[in-house]
């Protein structure tokens, strides 16, 4: 060992690493970093050994006084001659010269182990690496270990450099431990080691010798009989002395008084007490040499062995300690700078160690031969020095800081962020996240009460995240019942995303403006409101107005909006995206309903890069709380929860967060944490609140005459402590100066945290002092200040501080502020307090206003808060500012306050029809129907009616109410529409629009009549109803009036949609493809023209149908898509569903790869089950299992039921087919394609025959572009029914479909029809037995089909063709057309109908 102190020292020296050039003294180095490391890995191998020893001699189970000796002067120095460092070896890495390589050696000072038979080095000797990495060593390891070491060389004559400070280890021989008597209980060995740590970790200044003198000179102290100190000068006095002698000076006391000054932070800590200096981690400590001190010998690098007492000509002998005895004379010894812990380890002291390891080796030398006295902090056993010493290399930043007793006793008790007795629980969490963003989309909540630790936890897991699991972007947001903002918790986690992304990551912040630019749009300018930082990312050329008024549903919309937004962004980073949301329990409506799409949106991403975890107070969570319904609905669809539930801290947990919030090893602080359990039953919080209250009352103080934390164990006990941290904190709020409690309870009423900026206007307005009490209030830990907030420390003070007021006082307090800022924002005309003072007047309440005028007033207020909230699409919050200006308004206010209650009886109206309040929204439009003073006034309401009606299904009553509001606003439709009604609105239409260009449409005026433009919305949405009873003949009469009413009072948004519906009627119905195609295109420039967030989609979905006759099909079903994502857009979720069913129905008939059609509906459908749109499921359901029968997912065709994509029965709404002719016919349409392509026969027909009883099989919606695939399979399963059941009037029904697929040939689109109206006819030439004419018209069919990239119909063309000429004896050439039919199907992604076919393999094989 002596050797490697030499080789490191100069090691460190040469290097210059973490030595100053001007500072290269041993004082230094041994404090260093480098060399601390080194000799902490030593002194723990050694210790790890020793504690493999106690455990073979059973030391453990004898107690001290078992083994104690009789002798009444227990042995304090052993006889041994030498000292266990003689026998020490030190296990390092040596370096070739010719080669980069390293191999280990042992450094050992007793040579005579290192030689061959012949006396020689062995240099190149086998052995096996020693198994030490800090881990415990089994005892018959250590035999094996040292005869290993025994044969190489120490690096005398070794021309291999070596690595000093690549230390592997190092173990004690074993003469050193084989004589140990049994009888001292291990006592002897923890000492004789600790003697052995003094030479180690002082860098060889202090010898073996030198420590056991000044032990000796220790135990002269404690015996009376005092002798002279080696390391100071004759007849100095050392401090333990000092304090020896307190019973006849007094000191002691006096030093236990400078500690409670110091403790209490009033005495003035200068550098020479507890500051000045760094040790190895950068900490400040008073015992460190700096360049401008000259404690501390200045050493060249040839007194270096003289330094360590080593002969220079033989470095494996010491020299004698008189021959060079230390110079310590220019160390200036005085009372502070030597504090008392053990007058054996001063010397350690005054080098600058870190005080625990100082500590450690006083506390394994005070441990006596045979006399176990159990003082504090004296070891029993070895094993607990080698715990202390691997704590102190775990953890050198708590451990290893010294002790600033400045920093101490100006800031006073300090609470680190790291998190203790959860590792389970944090394991826990990290595995979560792992499968989230790895395998299936998951979300954790942690559970537990107040103050348990949960934010604690998700901070470690952030850390954890980011450090060791590959890095993670956290974003986090807190809930707060009194917080007026809409969705504040969430948009302010993306907003204080934004700021860090535009201030610290330029580049990426780039790159993420691109992508939302490119994506979204000027729609990302709607979610500046939400997230103003945004704006810094999206740049100043940006603009950010944007009208959301217009929106179908805003709020659905602003939803849309976020997860396109998280969408985009968790694409621009390379790591995960980490939400956090804390306090869930008091999540609002419109959180919840956010959360379950960004969820939903999260497991839909193709990537996992999203992860959600939550806190929670489980305790104050109900069955029906909005957390557990998000946690419900989510599970629903597949998305698993993992719940963490927090329990208090154990024993040894507590003891944790006690020692590293002291800086102590657990050992120290033991007794202290077992008295804090006991009081607080482990709450985390409860705990810390405690510890700070023992600071202020002086029982938990820095000590100066200890150098470090120091308690009243007695004092603490007694003290009286509540059973619960609320009463605590109210306890100790008793304590503070009335004016910080009277700021405190004012910043309560906002909730957690308020800007400071809203103080500041407050304490103007008020006339109370705020800001200087708050101030003092975060000196006092009671509250944070960052980002221009005042903030609790924990939810726990703001529930104290609000309970401070008198509960008939709170509506008061509320009123007073609430006023204030609204007085402000009138003032000032500036609206950023607006909706905090409504808040705040509103939990005043009315008892709160002092008369009428005030409570107008307010009512106005509540107005002009909710639209601001609607412009927010909170609506929530909206309908809850309008409940409240409505409670404001006085009796008779219809006749005196008209204007202002007919807009709050409305608004509120529109805000519960988002919401779903459907029995408030009937209460709120019939106060409006009833007392409105004209039809104009009734309009909105009336409106607001017919939705609820629509969105109930209730589709007669709608259409109904229509109707008659409709015909009070002059605008008739009539009450059975006949063909002649039609033909004559037809010729008047086309009458108008003879001679008007393209042009001269798109330049007419807008319009401006009331009654026209509420006429117009009518108009539309009875064309839905129509669309849902399946009234075809109906349909035609809406867009003509529509086409009318522009052309007569000018174009409206919805001039677009009527131009659109007009085109697909003479496209799809009228067959006058050219001229409809030409009107669609006209709706198509209107849209651009007049845009409306509302209709844009409606206009782009109805105009696809006719571009589906003229486009090629493939191409054109992406326009669905489209307007699907503008439908989202702007809230029009329903009509949106309409949108996805379309896309995904075209997607399969038009034969796009299966496995993504497949992916499409299983999105969509799961959409659909979200917002439980049943007619949408009842449409999409048919195709759906159709597509999963192909593929082979599903045996679905044996089961009626819908088995959704999670492998849970959705219970189908019984009936509601039976009310929609459009779903009856989709399912039949489904059915009878399934039979013709699985030759189902039976199902086939019945199919066929139950579609007839509804309509005709060539019958065209021209709201369903559909059409064009139903009419085609529906010819080819008519002429397979009609031949094989011999039908006459199902072929007939075959041949009406192939006369209308062959006219769309001629008037739409060759690319589109040319191979069906091929297959068609083969069809019919083969029911006439035309075979030769079948023939070529087969292979038309499949030619063209492949052409013009129809996969799914050359499938079905080669297989039809297949049973043609199996059917007419021709078997081998069936067996081709059956081949390839068979690689069309799985071309497409047909496996499971591919495989169907391989039966027809075998007639090949048999012939």
């Amino acid at each position: 060992m002596k050797q490697w102190t030499v080789g490191v020292i100069n090691s460190l020296r040469s290097r210059g690493d973490g030595v100053d050039d001007k500072q290269n003294n041993v004082h230094k180095i041994v404090c260093s970093h480098q060399y601390l490391t080194c000799a902490l890995k030593i002194a723990h191998s050694l210790a790890d050994q020793l504690s493999a020893v106690e455990e073979e001699r059973g030391y453990k189970q004898k107690s001290p006084s078992q083994c104690s000796n009789n002798n009444n002067s227990p042995l304090l120095v052993e006889a041994s001659e030498k000292s266990w460092s003689e026998y020490i070896s030190v296990y390092c890495t040596k370096t070739k010269a010719s080669e980069e390589k390293k191999e280990e050696v042992s450094l050992n000072d007793n040579n005579n182990n290192h030689k061959d038979d012949e006396g020689n080095a062995s240099v190149d000797a086998d052995y096996d690496p020693l198994p030490y990495g800090g881990d415990f060593v089994e005892p018959g390891d250590f035999q094996h270990l040292a005869q290993q070491l025994s044969t190489l060389l120490s690096d005398n004559d070794n021309k291999q450099a070596i690595d000093y400070l690549d230390v592997r280890g190092a173990i004690l021989n074993e003469g050193a431990v084989k004589e140990r008597p049994l009888s001292d209980n291990g006592q002897l060995e923890i000492r004789s080691l600790g003697i052995a740590f003094c030479e180690l970790f002082s860098g060889g200044q202090i010898t073996a010798d030198v420590a056991m003198s000044q032990q000796r000179f220790a135990a002269s102290l404690s015996s009376g009989r005092r002798t002279q100190s080696p390391f100071l000068p004759s007849g100095q006095i050392a401090a333990s002395e000092l304090h020896m002698r307190s019973g006849e000076n007094g000191f002691k006391p006096a030093l236990e008084s400078i500690d409670i000054i110091g403790g209490a932070g009033d005495f003035p800590l200068t550098d020479s007490i507890g500051g000045g200096g760094s040790d190895l981690f950068g900490n400040n400590n008073g015992n460190s040499f700096d360049s401008n001190n000259n404690d501390g010998a200045e050493l060249d690098l040839d007194d270096d062995m003289s330094a360590f007492g080593i002969n220079e000509e033989n470095p494996t002998k010491r020299r004698a300690q008189s021959d060079t005895p230390l110079d310590h004379s220019s160390q200036k010894t005085s009372l502070v700078r030597t504090p008392s812990a053990s007058s054996s380890v001063e010397p350690l002291q005054l080098l600058g160690l870190p005080t625990a390891i100082c500590d450690l080796i006083s506390n394994m030398m005070d441990s006596v031969d045979g006399d176990f006295r159990g003082n504090e902090g004296t070891y029993e056993f070895i094993s607990e020095v080698r715990d202390d010493l691997q704590l102190m290399i775990d953890s050198p930043h708590v451990y290893l800081h010294n002790f600033d007793l400045a920093k101490a006793a100006n800031d006073g008790l300090q609470f680190g962020s790291s998190v203790h007795g959860r590792e389970a629980e944090l394991q826990t969490l990290r595995e979560c996240y792992q499968r989230a963003i790895s395998s299936e989309f998951e979300v954790a909540m942690i559970c537990g009460t107040s103050g348990i630790g949960k934010s604690e936890l998700s901070r470690e897991f952030a850390r954890s995240a980011k450090e060791e699991d590959g890095g993670g972007i956290f974003l986090s947001g807190r809930f707060d019942k009194l917080q007026s903002q809409p969705l504040h918790a969430i948009s302010a986690a993306f907003d204080n995303y934004c700021a860090w992304l535009s201030k610290e990551d330029h580049s990426t912040a780039e790159k993420v403006s691109t992508a939302l630019k490119e994506n979204m749009g000027e729609e990302i300018t709607s979610l500046v409101s939400a997230m103003p930082n945004l704006s810094h990312i999206l740049g100043d050329d940006f603009d950010s107005k944007q009208n959301d008024a217009n929106a179908v549903d805003a709020q659905k919309r602003l939803r849309y909006l976020i997860c396109r937004f998280v969408e985009v962004i968790s694409k621009c980073h390379e790591e995960p995206l980490i939400l956090f949301l804390d306090d869930c329990q008091w999540i609002d409506a419109a959180s919840s309903a956010l959360l379950i799409r960004l969820m939903m949106t999260g497991s839909s991403f193709k990537y996992q890069r999203l992860f959600f975890f939550m806190g929670c107070r489980d305790d104050e969570i109900s069955a029906t709380h909005p957390l557990n319904l998000v946690l419900s609905q989510v599970s629903s669809f597949g998305i698993k929860t993992t719940k963490i539930h927090l329990t208090p801290l154990t024993k040894g947990a507590l003891n944790e967060l006690v020692s590293t919030a002291l800086s102590l090893l657990p050992r120290i602080t033991r007794p202290l944490a077992d008295i804090l359990h006991h009081k607080t039953k482990g709450s985390p919080l409860f705990v810390k609140q405690v510890m700070i209250e023992l600071y202020k009352q002086r029982l938990l103080y820095p000590s100066l005459s200890r150098r470090r934390w120091d308690w009243e164990a007695d004092k603490i006990l007694a003290m009286k402590v509540p059973e619960n941290v609320a009463t605590f904190i109210t306890k100790s709020f008793d304590r503070l100066p009335s004016e910080v409690l009277s700021a405190l309870v004012v910043l309560s009423c906002f909730g957690a945290s308020a800007d400071i900026s809203l103080i500041e206007v407050l304490e103007r307005e008020i006339k109370q002092p705020l800001i200087a009490p708050l101030e003092a209030a975060v000196a006092d830990s009671v509250l944070g200040k960052k980002d221009g907030k005042f903030f609790f420390m924990h939810d726990k003070l703001q529930e104290t501080a609000y309970s401070m007021m008198k509960p008939e006082e709170r509506c008061l307090h509320h009123n007073l502020y609430g006023q204030a800022l609204a007085f402000v924002v009138v003032r000032e005309k500036d609206d950023r307090y607006m909706l905090t003072a409504a808040t705040q007047i509103n939990f005043g309440g009315p008892q709160a206003v002092l008369d009428d005028n005030q409570a107008l007033s307010v009512a106005n207020l509540n107005l002009d808060a909710g639209k601001k909230a609607m412009s927010m699409s909170d609506f929530f919050s909206a309908h809850r500012f309008f409940n409240h200006g409505i409670s404001y308004l006085q009796s008779g206010h219809w006749n005196e306050q008209y204007d202002v209650s007919l807009e709050l009886f409305n608004l509120a109206a529109a805000c519960a029809l988002m919401n779903a309040e459907h029995e408030r929204l009937r209460v709120l439009t019939g106060e409006v129907i009833r007392h409105a003073k004209c039809f104009e006034d009734k309009f909105r309401a009336i409106c607001i009616s017919i939705t609820l009606l629509l969105w109930s299904s209730k589709l007669p009553e709608a259409m109904q109410q229509i109707s008659l509001t409709l015909s009070s606003l002059g605008e008739e439709l009539p009450v059975a529409v006949t063909q002649s009604a039609i033909h004559y609105q037809l010729d008047h239409t086309k009458t108008l629009l003879a001679g008007l260009s393209d042009e001269t449409l798109l330049s007419y005026p807008a319009m401006s009549i009331s009654s026209k433009i509420m006429a117009m919305e009518l108009f539309s949405k009875q064309f839905i109803n129509y669309t849902f009873t399946g009234d075809c003949d109906a349909m035609p009469i809406i867009p003509l009036k529509m086409v009318q009413t522009s052309l007569t009072y000018g174009m409206s948004p919805l001039s677009g949609v009527g131009f659109a519906l007009f085109g697909n009627y003479l496209a799809l119905a009228k067959g006058e493809v050219e001229e409809g195609y030409r009107y669609v295109k006209i709706a198509l420039s209107l849209m651009k023209r007049m845009p409306s967030i509302a209709h844009d989609s409606e206009i782009m979905y109805y105009s696809t149908h006719t571009k589906l006759r003229v486009e090629p099909i493939q191409s054109a079903i992406e326009h669905y898509a489209i307007a699907h994502t503008a439908a989202m857009a702007s809230g029009a979720v329903r009509f949106a569903f309409g949108c996805a069913f379309v896309y995904d129905n075209s997607s399969f008939w038009a034969g796009k790869k299966l496995d993504l059609v497949v992916n499409s509906m299983k999105e969509t459908m799961k959409q659909m089950i979200f917002y439980k749109n049943l007619v949408m499921i009842g449409l999409l359901r048919p195709i759906c299992r159709l597509s999963l029968r192909l593929t082979g997912q599903s045996d679905v065709h044996q089961r009626d039921d819908l088995t959704n994509i999670f492998g849970e029965t959705y219970n189908e709404e019984e009936g509601i087919f039976s009310k929609l002719p459009m779903v009856m016919l989709t399912e039949c349409f489904a059915k009878f394609s399934e039979g013709l392509i699985f030759r189902e026969v039976d199902k086939a027909r019945d199919s066929i025959q139950q579609y007839l009883s509804i309509q005709s099989l060539t019958t065209v919606n021209m709201s369903n572009s559909g059409d064009l695939f139903r009419i085609f399979y529906a010819g080819l399963a008519s002429f397979y029914v009609g031949r094989e059941l011999d039908d006459g009037v199902l072929i007939t029904r075959g041949t009406e479909c192939k006369d209308w697929i062959e006219k769309l040939v001629v008037s739409a689109s060759t690319w589109n029809f040319q191979n069906k109206a091929y297959l068609l006819q083969a069809e019919e030439q083969f029911c006439e037995r035309n075979f030769d004419v079948a023939e070529r018209l087969y292979d038309a069919a499949i030619l063209s089909a492949k052409t013009h990239k129809f996969v799914n119909e050359q499938a079905l063309a080669n297989e039809l063709a297949g049973h043609f000429y199996l059917d007419t004896g021709r078997k081998i050439k069936s067996v081709n057309y059956f081949m390839r039919a068979f690689e069309n199907y799985n071309e497409w992604g047909a496996v499971a109908k591919a495989a169907s076919l391989t039966k027809y393999f075998e007639i090949g094989d048999a012939i």
